[in-house]
Order: structure tokens, then sequence, then C-alpha cells
């Protein structure tokens, strides 16, 4: 397998141009491809390109341009790296090069990649009807809308793929999953999680009740809101077969015209830091879940109550 690899002890070699200080935006911009770092993430992203090319179905399918790897990381990935080099565009084996941790470092610019790069093609489309035709029909639906900082994508796909129940449909403008910190903050999970992007989310709530059979449902703390403890009780929920679940973005939450379009508004009761009274904050200073945390709960909530189905949820 190793005799086949490029060995690289000088970082201008033209032949790794695309590692050098690797940059999200100029390799989604220039060249339609995102990187993955760190052994145990390309491990996930390998087995995941295999597991499609032997008919697993995958939402948004993506292919492999290269590999920039230590040689005792090539050795512990064993056949796994030889399968996964095939599944390339054209179908040519993808490039395969070792270094050195300490040349990989200042060829990328940084040194979090524990001696393990990979570059990978961008899918060609990612769009809601992609997504709902390879979501299996006991999946949930997690709704990002205008979820734009990275560590928070990566956390909800991470989450979603850990209680392996929920496909995620970004909106609003949510920062993009293939971001190279959003893929390693996600461990990979981005890799096995179906995904795509909705570009008209108030027509696609109206499909995802009346052609795929969901109840939509706000995570937002407002007046009259439901407690998730009594999520599958709500009538609507209870007659849907699954559930699609609208996170806000991190300033504003999900907003009043959001809300308007969801069959039910559920709230994450919390506790009240002024009772007793706390003098170190503000007296309108009111708790608050970070939303990768608020996507866990949901999660954990309809796992709990077996809501795959309208017998069971």
């Amino acid at each position: 397998m190793l005799q086949s690899a490029t060995c690289i002890t000088d970082t201008t070699d033209a032949r790794v141009a695309h590692f050098r200080a690797v940059r999200d935006g100029d390799l989604r911009g220039r060249d339609g491809l995102f990187c993955v770092e760190s052994p145990r993430v390309i491990r996930r992203f390998l087995h995941a390109l295999v597991a499609s090319r032997r008919g697993a179905i995958a939402a948004s399918p993506l292919s492999l341009r290269a590999l920039l790897l230590t040689p005792a990381v090539a050795e512990s990935l064993g056949e796994l790296l030889g399968r996964a080099r095939e599944c390339t565009e054209d179908g040519t084996s993808a490039a395969l090069y070792l270094a050195e941790s300490s040349v990989m470092s200042q060829l990328a610019g940084y040194k979090m990649h524990m001696g393990a790069l990979a570059l990978g093609v961008r899918p060609a489309s990612t769009s809601f009807d992609q997504l709902l035709a390879v979501l299996p029909p006991h999946h949930h639906l997690l709704i990002p809308w205008g979820v734009v900082h990275t560590d928070n994508i990566g956390a909800i796909f991470r989450n979603a793929g850990s209680f392996a129940n929920a496909g995620v449909l970004l909106a609003g403008g949510s920062s993009d999953p293939l971001n190279r910190k959003a893929i390693r903050i996600s461990s990979g999970r981005v890799f096995s999680v179906p995904w795509g992007e909705s570009h008209d989310l108030a027509g696609d709530l109206v499909r995802l009740r009346d052609e795929f059979g969901f109840a939509i449902v706000a995570a937002e703390e407002s007046e009259g809101a439901t407690p998730i403890e009594e999520l599958c009780t709500l009538p609507t929920v209870a007659r849907a077969r699954r559930v699609a679940v609208i996170l806000g973005s991190e300033g504003d939450g999900v907003t009043a015209e959001l809300r308007a379009q969801c069959d039910a508004t559920c709230v994450i009761a919390m506790g009240d830091p002024h009772q007793p009274t706390n003098r170190l904050l503000e007296s309108n200073d009111r708790p608050s879940l970070n939303v990768a945390v608020a996507s866990a709960l949901f999660l954990h909530r309809l796992r709990s109550a077996g809501g795959h189905s309208r017998t069971e949820c």
C-alpha cells in the first residue's frame, strides 16, 4: 500500500500545494474542496466513503482527492486506506503523500493535524429533496436556523450522530458543516449524519408536515411554551410520524415569525439564578443554554420517549 505513496520533504513541493496553509475559504471557493484532520476523524471519513460506495445511502455523496499522512498514521489505517483511495470522482486512485509531522506542520501552518490531513471534494448539491430522499423513515430532523458559530454546527452534528436518530437541515445562513473546524468538532459525524440545506424554509416546513409526516416544533422559551418533558404528549406530535426541531440563532433564537409556522413551541426548564437572590447577576439576566446543548436535550427526549412513530411517541 505505502509503496505507491509519494514522500514529501520540501514544503514548497507543488504536488502538495492544496495542503499549504489550508484555509477553508480558499479550498471552498477556489477548488471546491474541504479539509479533514486527525487520524480518528479521517478514519470516519474514509469509512463513510467506502460504505457509500458499497451501497450505504448518503444524502450528499463525497469523494476523496488526496491524503497527507505521517508513515505511522498511514500504517494504522491499514486496508481501509487502500479501499478509500479508490473513492474518487474519476475512479483513479487518490494521491497519498507521506511526510514527517514537522514537515506537515510547516506546510499546513498549524500543529493540530496529529499527523493526518485529507482533502475531500464537496458535493455538487445538498438539497432538501436529496436529504428527504435518503433520510431513514424513523429519523427526526434538527433544523438550525441562522446558527453561525462553527463550534455549534459541529456539536449539533456530533449530537445527531451520537443519538443516531436525526438528520440535519441547515437553514437561514447556518454555518458550513464542511468547515475544517466543524468537521473536527463533530468528530467526523458530518460524514455519517444525513444533511441538506433549505433555501425556502417556509415552503419546506409545509412539505415536511404534509408530505413527510413531521410535526414541526420550535425550541424556544416563549409565553405558553410546552415543557420539553411533555413534548410527545402534544396531540400534533403524538399524531405525527416524526419531529422536526427548529433551533434558533445564537443571538435571537427562534423568531416569532418562525414559531407561527410551527405546531408547537417547547421550552427546556432551567433554574432561577435569582432565587435565592444572587447579587452577582443583574436582575434581568436570564438563564440560557447553548444551542448545541439544547439540540442534545431534544434528541435525548425523543429517544427516551421512543418517539420514532405515532404509535410510540
